[in-house]
């Protein structure tokens, strides 16, 4: 009979970009961090430094990437960072790179996503079904992963606000529309417990902490 153990996972939202900082949507634009941004990464790094983390999960978007190098870089982890597409921001298709103003003036008619993101996507964007599958299939891989690793340890997945308030509806049985509460910053820390090997893994997560970041960095 194989052994049960909790495993931890450890999400953090990359850190902040000149998008993020200006308020433009930005989903799969691939635009790096600004300085805020790196330091965001490097008080998650120094944070995680304290334990024992044997794996890091990426976003390919570099915002993530570089925040997972960061990271993986202070944690001194020998094995490359994991990366994939699946993790990614949802796409804001013909919104990408505009504020909320412009698109409420360019779009008058086309505003559903924000009072309904469930059922209305950005014009030219991905709909919230097709992230949800996206997302659920990668963290299955990720579980089949940890049940398998020859050793124990944390594991790290950097990713994007939308991506990871998705992720835990999923997991926690929050209905999708009730995300919004469910804050998280740039360079912030949140981590979820959960059995690896149990039959049925979204029974046994449980969430152990949301938003922490760094009081210099904070709002940033």
């Amino acid at each position: 009979m194989q052994q049960q153990y909790m495993q931890r996972l450890w999400l953090v939202r990359h850190g902040a970009t000149a998008w993020n900082l200006e308020q433009r949507f930005l989903g799969h634009t691939d635009i790096p961090l600004t300085p805020i941004g790196r330091a965001q990464a490097c008080w998650v790094g120094r944070r995680l430094r304290l334990e024992h983390v044997r794996a890091v999960y990426s976003s390919d978007l570099q915002r993530a990437h570089e925040t997972a190098m960061i990271i993986a870089q202070q944690c001194s982890l020998q094995q490359p960072v994991t990366v994939s597409s699946a993790w990614r921001e949802m796409s804001f298709g013909d919104w990408e790179g505009l504020s909320y103003t412009q698109i409420a003036d360019r779009y008058k008619h086309q505003l559903g996503f924000f009072s309904d993101p469930i059922n209305h996507p950005p014009p030219g964007g991905e709909p919230f079904p097709h992230l949800l599958q996206r997302i659920q299939v990668a963290f299955t891989q990720l579980v089949q992963d940890t049940a398998h690793a020859d050793h124990r340890g944390d594991i790290v997945l950097v990713s994007h606000a939308g991506t990871l308030r998705a992720l835990l509806c999923s997991l926690l049985d929050i209905p999708l529309e009730r995300q919004r509460p469910l804050q998280l910053d740039h360079g912030s820390l949140s981590a979820i417990d959960f059995l690896p090997t149990a039959e049925n893994v979204a029974a046994t997560v449980s969430l152990a902490l949301l938003n922490v970041q760094s009081p210099i960095c904070a709002r940033n």
